[in-house]
């Protein structure tokens, strides 16, 4: 899965719990502005923290708690994004590389 940032946030192939990133077109500053609050730059180069509740939200029914396939790999991508030390738990965000769309 990804996010998309054109006009504006969607979320997109969110049945691919193997790939996560951003793909914008721009700098990481307009990108971190397009999500109102709800990422912030990380200290490594070209990745975003992103807020967890905010891709959920962006997913839509597919998240929707009684889809319980699609939480359980959605926690299990977690699940691996922490064993990578690309979660921060304090503010439940999870680290994104950026990409251009395409």
């Amino acid at each position: 899965m990804f996010i998309a940032i054109a006009d504006t946030i969607t979320l997109e192939d969110s049945g691919n719990f193997r790939e996560f990133h951003v793909a914008i077109d721009g700098d990481i500053a307009a990108a971190v502005a397009a999500f109102d609050g709800r990422a912030t730059a990380s200290k490594r180069d070209n990745h975003l923290w992103i807020d967890i509740a905010f891709v959920q939200e962006l997913a839509g029914d597919a998240a929707d708690a009684a889809d319980a396939e699609w939480q359980a790999q959605f926690d299990g991508m977690l699940a691996y994004a922490n064993s990578k030390g690309w979660i921060d738990e304090p503010a439940n965000r999870v680290e994104a590389h950026i990409q251009p769309p395409g």
